[in-house]
This record gives structure tokens, C-alpha cells and sequence, in this order.
């Protein structure tokens, strides 16, 4: 029970991908956002099992987390220029193929360069998992996350309606936001 209210609550806290999901689903509408949300459930889930296969050797490397960090930092200035340069539908836009393997690449990266989804499964998953039981346990996590996603996205698409003159400024107090996280992990090396 512990570990499901701890994944909740971290899960529904304002962060990267909460933010990415809510910025799409002004920008997209909800259904285009689910391919974000699809590259970063498979991107937690690739986490997780390499976390939990491999915790000994991840934690052992203080440079490789260096490294990510800054590899990580660098990805997040990308999605702060992505939210600036933004434009705004007041409908919900249809979206080629590429476009949608773009979202998906974006939810992916977001989750897999994210040192705090890292650092957090390194953190929590040893108190909780065994190989045994990892499977039952990544399930739960996904849906968590998949349902604050959701709430994340539908708030977005909902709020547009309310900010159909002002969505632009949001946009850009996101990406001043998630430009200071970046300047933050660059910071904290």
C-alpha cells in the first residue's frame, strides 16, 4: 500500500513529462497526445527493468550520471525551445505519421534522459521489488502514471477552451520552467 500511494503521489507532482502531457493536450488536443504518453510509459518501463536489473552497476558510475545529466539538460532546453516556438489550434489538429513517431520520440526521451526518474527508481524499487515480483509491480506504476497523464492531458485540452487568447503565454512560462530544471541538473554537477 505504501508503495502505490508513494508512486501516485510522485507521479501526479508537476514535472517534465506532466508538463509535456499538459502542454500537448493544449496544443494537439488529447488523442494526439497519447502517442506522447505511449513513448513514455515504454520509456518508464525500460527504466524500471534496467533499474531493477541492474541497480549494483548503475549506482557504481558517479561519471556516467554526470554524463547523463548533462546529455539530460540538453534535451530539456529542447523541449523549453519546443514550448516557445508552440502554435496554438483551437481545434483538434490532425497529425501525419510522422508527426505522431515525433510525439512519440518526445514522451520516450523525456522518461529515458530524465535523471530524477532514474534516481528515483534506483531509490525506491530496492525497498519494494524482487525479480519475482517485478512485473506486478512495473504494471502499477504504469497505470499510476498513465492515469496522471491522462489527467494532466485532458486538464490541457480542457483548459484550452479558457485560454484560446492566452495559451501562448502559458506555453512560454513552460518552457521558462523546464529551462530552469535544465539549468538546475547543469547546476547540481
Amino acid at each position: 500500500m505504501i508503495f502505490i500511494i508513494t508512486i501516485a503521489c510522485v507521479s501526479f507532482l508537476p514535472g517534465l513529462c506532466m508538463n509535456l502531457a499538459l502542454s500537448l493536450g493544449l496544443s494537439v488536443g488529447f488523442k494526439n497526445t497519447l502517442y506522447m504518453m505511449f513513448g513514455e510509459l515504454l520509456s518508464l518501463l525500460l527504466v524500471i527493468l534496467l533499474c531493477a536489473y541492474s541497480l549494483s552497476f548503475i549506482a557504481q558510475y558517479e561519471l556516467f550520471f554526470k554524463i547523463f545529466k548533462i546529455l539530460s539538460s540538453i534535451f530539456l532546453l529542447y523541449i523549453a525551445y519546443t514550448l516557445l516556438k508552440a502554435k496554438f489550434a483551437e481545434a483538434e489538429c490532425v497529425i501525419s505519421n510522422k508527426a505522431k513517431f515525433v510525439l512519440f520520440a518526445q514522451g520516450f526521451m523525456a522518461t529515458i534522459s530524465n535523471p530524477k526518474a532514474w534516481i528515483f527508481m534506483l531509490s525506491i524499487l530496492p525497498k519494494f521489488i524482487s525479480l519475482s515480483n517485478i512485473y506486478i509491480l512495473s504494471a502499477i506504476i504504469l497505470l499510476i502514471e498513465f492515469s496522471a497523464l491522462c489527467t494532466y492531458a485532458l486538464g490541457g485540452y480542457a483548459f484550452r477552451f479558457f485560454l484560446k487568447d492566452y495559451a501562448h503565454i502559458l506555453a512560454k512560462i513552460s518552457a521558462l520552467c523546464v529551462a530552469l530544471m535544465s539549468f538546475y541538473i547543469l547546476y547540481d554537477l
